[in-house]
């Protein structure tokens, strides 16, 4: 033998299937600083994960950097807030602008055009 400390661990790739994923391209730091922002809407049962990011991403707005679903609540008994059929999911919506600090008003332009486009795209109210 080779009298090696450890046994070898030998593996192998498949080039073709690593060829065809895409390569992250680098980018510069951002000059100025992201604002993180939670949203909760109440959306029938229905609505998928998928269709949400997609009316996220519609809003069209390009300080909206990307979104998070954080948290799903579906009470046992409809309440007040959210009726049979319903439940209420809360996103983490990062915002970031590349050439300029982000003012309130801005922030809450980018946030009222998520809002309306999770409206309009998947029926969703904002919760409280």
């Amino acid at each position: 033998g080779y009298e090696l400390p450890q046994a070898p661990v030998l593996f192998e790739l498949d080039l073709d299937a690593l060829l065809q994923r895409p390569v992250p391209a680098a980018k510069t730091l951002p000059r100025h600083p992201a604002a993180l922002r939670d949203l909760a809407v109440v959306v029938g049962e229905g609505v998928t994960h998928a269709a949400l990011m997609a009316a996220v991403a519609a809003a069209n707005d390009p300080i909206v950097q990307s979104a998070r679903l954080f948290d799903v609540f579906k009470p046992a008994q409809p309440t007040a807030d959210l009726a049979a059929g319903e439940r209420s999911l809360a996103l983490r919506i990062e915002l970031q602008d590349e050439s300029a600090t982000l003012t309130d008003e801005r922030i809450e332009q980018a946030m009222a055009a998520v809002t309306a486009s999770l409206q309009t795209r998947v029926g969703a109210r904002r919760r409280g």
